[in-house]
This record gives C-alpha cells, sequence and structure tokens, in this order.
C-alpha cells in the first residue's frame, strides 16, 4: 500500500486548493472570533504563516502543508469550544496568543526535525491498524490537559477561568507538540493520504451523481410549481404559513418541497387541505424511491467501473 508523495497537476491548482483551505480557516475564524478582532487575527496570520513556513520546508510535499492548512481550522472549532466551556471571560488579546502557541511550537518542532518529518513526507504511505494507532498517540496527552482542566473548572471554576490557567494549559498543549512533533507529521500525512484518496474515489462518481442530483432538484421544482399553482389559483387556502392560513410565493413552495422531500418537515409551512396534503405524501414517496434507485445506481456504476478497470485502484486499497 506504499504510495508517493502526491503532486499537484500546476501552480495554478495548488494556489487554487491553498486559497480554499486558507479561506476555511477564515470562515471558521470568523465565526470563532464574532468579527475583526486580536482573536480572528491570530487565527488568520497563524494559519497563513505556518502554511507557507511548512509549504518552504517541505517544498516536494505540497499535500502536507495543505493538510496542515486543514487542520488549522479544526485546531480552531476544538479550541473555541474548550474557550467557551472553560475560559469565558478570557480577552482576545490573551486568546489569541493561547492560539498561536501549539501552532508556532509545531513549526518550530518541524525545523528542528526537518530530517525526520523530511523521511515521513518522503515516504508517506497510508497506516493501517496498530501503526495508525501508533501514530495518534499524541492525542492522548492533550487530551488530558483537557480533561485536567475540566476537572478543575468543575472544583473551583475561578481557578481555571483565568488569563493565567488559560495561558498555562495552551503552554502544556504547545510543548506537548512540539515534543511530539514527529509524531503530528505523520498524522498529517495520513490524513493527507487518505483525504486524497477519498476524493480521488469521489471524483469517479462525479457524472451519475450530477444525474441524481438534476432529477431529484427537478422533482423539487415540479412540486414547488405544484404548491404554488394550487395556492395561487384557488379559492380555498391550502397552507399554513407560521400559524397563519394564507397563499404561499414560489420562494416558500420550494422551501416547502425541500423539506418535504427530504423528510425534514421543519413545520413552518404545513398542508391543511386534502388535495395539499396527498400531493406532499405523494413528494414524500417520490423522493424516498429516488433515493433508494439513485443509491442503487452509484453502487451499480461503481461496480461496473472495477470490472471495466480491475486494475486500476490496485496499491490503493
Amino acid at each position: 500500500m506504499a504510495k508517493g508523495p502526491s503532486r499537484f497537476a500546476s501552480p495554478m491548482q495548488e494556489l487554487v486548493l491553498f486559497g480554499v483551505s486558507l479561506g476555511l480557516v477564515a470562515l471558521v475564524g470568523i465565526a470563532v472570533a464574532g468579527g475583526a478582532s486580536v482573536l480572528f487575527l491570530a487565527i488568520i496570520v497563524s494559519g497563513a504563516i505556518a502554511t507557507s513556513l511548512i509549504r518552504l520546508l517541505f517544498p516536494e510535499a505540497p499535500f502536507f502543508a495543505l493538510t496542515f492548512a486543514n487542520l488549522i481550522a479544526l485546531y480552531t472549532a476544538i479550541f473555541s469550544f474548550f474557550m467557551q466551556a472553560l475560559f469565558g471571560l478570557i480577552g482576545p488579546a490573551v486568546s489569541g496568543v493561547g492560539f498561536s502557541l501549539p501552532i508556532a511550537c509545531f513549526l518550530l518542532g518541524c525545523w528542528l526535525r526537518r530530517d525526520d518529518v523530511q523521511a515521513v513526507v518522503d515516504h508517506a504511505d497510508i497506516r493501517a491498524g496498530g501503526r495508525l494507532y501508533k501514530a495518534m498517540l499524541w492525542l492522548v496527552p492533550v487530551f488530558l490537559v483537557g480533561a485536567g482542566a475540566f476537572v478543575l473548572s468543575s472544583i473551583d471554576a475561578p481557578l481555571v477561568n483565568n488569563d493565567f490557567a488559560f495561558l498555562v494549559a495552551m503552554a502544556l498543549i504547545a510543548a506537548i507538540v512540539l515534543a511530539v512533533s514527529r509524531d503530528v507529521a505523520i498524522f498529517l500525512v495520513d490524513a493527507g493520504l487518505l483525504f486524497e484518496e477519498f476524493f480521488h474515489r469521489m471524483s469517479r462518481l462525479a457524472i451519475p451523481a450530477f444525474a441524481f442530483l438534476t432529477f431529484y432538484s427537478l422533482l423539487v421544482i415540479v412540486f414547488a410549481s405544484l404548491y404554488c399553482i394550487l395556492s395561487q389559483y384557488s379559492a380555498e387556502l391550502h397552507f399554513r404559513v407560521a400559524d397563519v392560513a394564507r397563499t404561499i410565493n414560489f420562494s416558500e413552495a420550494i422551501h416547502l418541497s425541500i423539506a418535504t422531500i427530504s423528510t425534514v418537515g421543519y413545520g413552518d409551512i404545513v398542508p391543511t387541505s386534502d388535495i395539499a396534503r396527498v400531493l406532499t405524501s405523494v413528494e414524500v414517496i417520490c423522493g424516498v424511491m429516488l433515493l433508494l434507485f439513485g443509491v442503487s445506481e452509484l453502487l451499480e456504476y461503481t461496480r461496473e467501473h472495477r470490472r471495466e478497470h480491475p486494475g486500476h485502484d490496485k496499491g490503493k486499497l
């Protein structure tokens, strides 16, 4: 199952992928920081600088830097939970410093152990079983730091919810990341290869998936049109919107159609007449049948592809 480091088809493709990854970091950063603040600046600057430095340190493995950029977005989400649960009184400046510490220590660890990390990147392969679990052991001490903070907070919240305790907790996590930077690199390589394999498989399903989405969309539009026509060209009020019986427009009919075919049923738009209930029931049945046939066709397409290209995935599975 060995596999060499991936290569992007062109610098433009690499630039687009990195732009999307950093855009994801920015999106999560805005949601976490709640707008322009020191924390938001720390998230954006840390993500951009760290990804660029990783790219410069390991120029032959762009997938490594790309995976690291996506990991920063995940780290930002976990950091937000950590902050909201334990450190609600910490200011944005201190939280920005704490956020940047583990990233800075990982970069320092990569630079100090660049030969070891380069060896991992140069001989990239998807680990399985015990090797995979061993590569993830570095998460255990990080988890223990978080668990310890939760225990102390339940005993004495003011003891934890202050700038000093927060910086101590983040410094401990940063020290752990520095000590196990090679293991973190192995984790990133595995994640990058798994993502690459996943998107490779998904790309083969693009045509049948597009066909399924087209039929699904047409079904939504057809029933939305029927709901709208029924509502606007009938003297009877067939739908209740927010507990008020009235006619619905096309955008509301689209919303109702999507909620009905997906069987979500938000309840904000409710059919009240017999004919409206029949139409929504028929759409539910059509949606379920389309989903069943769609999944069946996707599986059949995959089986046919394997029969026609028996050696295409050899060495990847």
